[in-house]
């Protein structure tokens, strides 16, 4: 597909407009902090879908919530 050309995907058609939908995504990444409140030095991404949350780097391990869209 050239950059010029669109596609239905994520896409919602009404009587009056289309509304074009984001496709889910990670988030951030985020510091992650300790019980304590101070940053271990990771980072972390949630998924805009269901909002798991895995390491950053780790979002291929990562096991969605039942009938989330990253999940397929």
């Amino acid at each position: 597909m050239s950059t010029y050309e669109t596609s239905d995907k994520g896409r919602i058609d009404t009587e009056h407009a289309t509304v074009a939908e984001d496709a889910p995504r990670w988030k951030g990444p985020f510091t992650e902090y300790s019980q304590y409140g101070e940053p271990t030095g990771h980072t972390y991404v949630r998924c805009s879908s269901c909002g798991v949350e895995v390491l950053t780097g780790e979002e291929d391990h990562a096991t969605h919530r039942a009938g989330c869209a990253l999940d397929e």
